[in-house]
This record gives structure tokens, C-alpha cells and sequence, in this order.
């Protein structure tokens, strides 16, 4: 943690009081698999599908677009200031508290709707797929969204020391079941060959519309470097860890999803593809004589489990970063509340309220339909995901001129020029993804290309953006709310977190 007098405001407020209870915690191995986790989503890698072959050939381009140039900002942002609440902390350096308490709420709160939205979603599709002998209803998708919602939240409340497994064995489940179904595309692709209206390899051919399908929901996949960095001072070595944890786990993340996209993408004609269903769809279709009553309901356990680590992964590293949002002065102090063992209990209790809410809600307007729930959340997810970045990626760049004498275990390569054109790319496929999904149709217009949000969405238009637009103009004004909020007692003393302002050798102690 960072030494006292620099990171705290003194010892009678409650930031002091409250991060006195973070505990060190996280090792190089659970960095590894917490930000694995974090990264692969078995939830809509089947919507990247959608675009068909095309999806691997722009999974290759993200990741040297994308993926790369992000791993390189966060392992440079999180091994020189390794401070609890990262993102956050990023954002407000650079830019002032007020684009740090949009970044945090945005960050925040695009994980209960993702809880309760699309990993509810193929938690539904699995039991109906594996379990179950006729689709629940209305009713028992709601019990079973509430059941979903409050286990991962639970996880998220325990102690870290104990929590941090959940992540952890999430990903060694998600290996072993993108192993299991690898294992059964290859032995289907050998016996049966493949099936008609399925991808080929002229698919692969890359193409504008391709590229719109599949990018909001790559860059979406993708992201998770920075998680663990909401709890910085819960790591042993971050300086040393961060550039490590963000190699091995990238390399993990980039297997796995290549390895599931290309088993979609062969088993399953494009035209029969949903992005609720693919991967459980795709699982069916390989299984053959493999399959039976046992096996099913094991694969769906095991498909649930990566998605309750996944729910989990998230909350913990985001919910700690806007519960450190509040101890500095930029929402309302209750948020900044941590248990005994260090678990931000009152922002863990909100998250599972919100995701609970937006499930029960979209269902009931989406009257049962599993595929026009999925897409609208999944939109909403995606881009206020995304759209969290948007502070983030070039406060590489502001921070590089602001601290210019600070240590940098790690630098993106390349000087002022590669840092420069790291943020502009990584910028890029955020506005890029804002415009796809928020308002759908934009970039295909400025093409002359067609577009109907009904056949892409399965909802009007009027309901799409009523949910899009309006949950991310609520967002945005939250964030300014809650920053209002917790200003007025930063300014009576009240809240705080004083980070070193220019002393390069107070930022070494931290």
C-alpha cells in the first residue's frame, strides 16, 4: 500500500479507516488466472460467431490491433501506479475526478446488468439445452436469473482470500470445457465432415459488414487486463506481476477463443447460429454417440460454473474500483464501505440489486423471449463496457508528461511515437464499437450499405435505443451525480485519497 501521509488523509477519515482493511493477497499465479477469467467470456464469444468464418479472421486482427497495444497500456499503467481502484485512479489523474467518477460508474455498472443480463441469459439457454425437457417459462427465468444473480454476488462479498478461487477455478473449468468440446468438433469434423451451409475457408475473406458484426463484440472479449488492478494493493508485487499476468493471460485468452470460434463457425451453418445459443448449439451438434442424459447435465454445470467465475471475476475487481471512487470523493461515501476482511460489501449489495432488477425487467418487456433479451442486453453490455476505456487509454499519455520521472518497470515500445499510436488504435475500436452498438446502422449508412435493427436485434428500433441511449445517458448522468455527491464532503475533509502529486520517489514506495 502507499506509505502513510501520501495515500491517506489522515488517520480519522474514512478512507484511511477503510483501506487499513485491504489485505495482500494476490500472488503472479492468481493474477494469471483472475484476469483469465476476466478475459475469456463464453457468454457471447457465439454473437462474434455471427459474422461466420470472417469472425477468426478479425479475431486475428483485434488481437494485433487491439489486444496487443492494450496489454501494453495496462501493463505500463498498472506496474507504475499500482494503486487500489486503477481504472479509476487513471482516469482521475489524467483528467480530474469528474472523468474518473463517469469512468468508475460506467466501469461498475456494465457488470450486474452483464450479470444479469447475458450470463443470466446462457445460464437459461444451457438448462434448457442440457436439462431440462421443455424451456422454462417466463416465471422460473426470472427465479432462476434471482438464483444466478445472488450466487455470483455472494462470491463476490466472501473474504478475497477466499473469493480469489472462484475466478481461479472458473478458468481452469473454462479449459477443460473449451478442451472437451475441441476434442468433439475434431472427432465430428473426421466422421461427418462438414455439415452443409457451414463456414469454408473462402469465408475467411474479410469484409466491411463482417467487421461491424464482429468488432464490438471482439474488443468486448477481449478487455479484462486492467480487473485485477482494481485491487492493486491487494497484490504482493504489482510492479513486478501486472507485465507478466497480462502476457500469460492474453496467450490463454487468444487460445481459447480461437479454438471456440473456429468450432462454431464449422459445426453450425451461419443461418442456424444464435448468439444465446451458439456454443451450447455447437456442443449438440458434436457430441453424437458421446452423448447422454449424464454428460449433458455435466456440461451444463460446468458451462454455469465459467460463467458464475466469470460474473464473479468482475464484480470483485469492478466493484472494488468504484468503492474506492467513493473513499475519494467522487460518489456517495456509503459505497466506500469495505467488511472487516476487505470485500466492498455496500457496492457488492448494490451490484446484485442492479443485476437483479435489469433481469426481472427485460424479461417481463421482452415477455419471455430468451433471444430478444439476450441482444438487447448484450448491446447494452457491450457498449458501456467499451465505452468505460474511453478515459482510460489515453491516460497513458497524460500521465507520461504528468510523471515523467516516475519508474516504469514496464513502457509501451517505441517512445512517445508507439505510445501514441497505441492510444489512438485502442481509442479507435472504442468509439468504433460505441457506433455499432449504440446506434446500430451508423457506419453501415455512411457505406450505402442496408441495415435493420428488427433483423439483426430481433426488437423495433424505438425499443432498441429506448434501452441502449437511455441506460447510458443514465449512466453518464450517475456517474456526474455521484461525483457531485461525494465533492461536497471531499471539500469538508471528509473523503479523500491523496496520491503523490509529482515526487517521483513517493510514487517507489507505493
Amino acid at each position: 500500500m502507499v506509505a502513510e501521509g501520501t495515500a491517506r488523509t489522515g488517520q480519522g477519515t474514512l478512507a484511511s479507516q477503510e483501506k487499513a482493511k485491504l489485505r495482500k493477497v494476490l500472488r503472479r499465479f492468481d493474477l494469471v488466472f483472475f484476469t483469465a477469467c476476466a478475459i475469456v467470456g463464453l457468454d457471447s464469444v457465439a454473437a462474434a460467431a455471427e459474422a461466420g468464418a470472417q469472425a477468426i479472421t478479425w479475431l486475428v486482427v483485434s488481437l494485433v490491433l487491439f489486444l496487443i497495444p492494450y496489454g501494453m497500456i495496462t501493463a505500463e499503467l498498472g506496474s507504475t501506479f499500482p494503486v487500489e481502484g486503477g481504472p479509476y485512479q487513471w482516469a482521475k489523474m489524467a483528467f480530474g475526478r469528474p472523468a474518473g467518477a463517469v469512468t468508475s460508474v460506467l466501469y461498475w455498472l456494465s457488470n450486474p446488468i452483464w450479470v444479469g443480463g447475458t450470463l443470466t441469459g446462457t445460464t437459461i439457454a444451457a438448462l434448457n439445452s442440457f436439462v431440462l425437457s421443455k424451456p422454462l417459462s417466463t416465471g422460473w427465468e426470472i427465479v432462476v436469473a434471482l438464483a444466478f444473480t445472488w450466487l455470483t454476488t455472494g462470491i463476490a462479498i466472501i473474504s478475497f482470500r477466499v473469493g480469489k478461487w472462484g475466478p481461479n477455478i472458473g478458468t481452469f473449468v473454462k479449459i477443460a470445457v473449451v478442451g472437451l468440446f475441441t476434442i468433439l468438433f475434431i472427432v465430428f469434423l473426421f466422421q461427418h465432415g462438414r455439415p452443409a451451409g457451414a463456414s469454408t475457408a473462402a469465408d475467411l475473406k474479410p469484409s466491411l459488414n463482417g467487421f461491424l458484426t464482429a468488432v464490438g463484440v471482439l474488443v468486448f472479449l477481449w478487455v479484462g487486463f486492467e480487473l485485477s488492478n482494481g485491487a492493486s494493493e491487494e497484490m504482493h508485487n504489482p510492479k513486478r506481476d501486472v507485465p507478466a499476468m497480462i502476457v500469460s493471460s492474453g496467450i490463454i485468452g487468444a487460445i481459447l477463443y480461437g479454438l471456440v470460434i473456429l468450432g462454431i463457425v464449422l459445426v453450425i451453418p451461419r443461418t442456424g447460429l444464435t448468439s444465446v445459443a451458439g456454443f451450447t448449439d455447437a456442443y449438440s451438434a458434436v457430441g453424437g454417440v458421446f452423448h447422454s442424459r449424464v454428460l449433458d447435465v455435466i456440461f451444463a454445470i460446468m458451462v454455469i460454473i465459467t460463467l458464475i467465475g466469470s460474473g464473479s471475476v468482475w464484480l470483485e475487481g469492478a466493484d472494488r474500483t468504484q468503492a474506492i471512487a467513493a473513499l475519494d470523493g467522487a460518489a456517495p461515501a456509503w459505497m466506500g464501505r469495505f467488511t472487516s476482511f476487505g470485500t466492498p460489501i455496500a457496492v457488492n449489495l448494490a451490484s446484485g440489486v442492479v443485476a437483479s432488477a435489469f433481469a426481472v425487467i427485460v424479461m417481463l418487456v421482452t415477455k419471455g423471449s430468451l433471444a430478444s433479451f439476450f441482444s438487447v442486453m448484450l448491446a447494452l453490455v457491450v457498449s458501456t463496457a467499451v465505452l468505460s476505456y474511453f478515459f482510460i487509454f489515453p491516460s497513458l499519455l497524460v500521465l507520461r508528461r504528468r510523471y515523467p520521472d516516475v519508474h516504469r518497470p514496464y513502457r509501451v515500445p517505441g517512445g512517445k511515437v508507439g505510445a501514441w499510436i497505441a492510444v489512438i488504435v485502442t481509442e479507435l475500436f472504442v468509439v468504433v464499437t460505441a457506433l455499432t452498438l449504440l446506434w446500430p446502422g451508423a457506419i453501415n449508412a455512411m457505406f450505402g450499405r442496408p441495415y435493420s435493427v428488427q433483423a439483426s436485434w430481433g426488437v423495433s428500433r424505438a425499443f432498441f435505443e429506448r434501452v441502449t441511449l437511455g441506460s447510458f445517458a443514465a449512466m453518464i448522468a450517475l456517474g456526474l451525480v455521484f461525483w457531485a455527491i461525494g465533492e461536497r464532503k471531499r471539500r469538508a475533509g471528509l473523503l479523500g485519497i491523496e496520491l503523490p502529486a509529482d515526487d517521483a520517489q513517493a510514487w517507489e514506495q507505493v
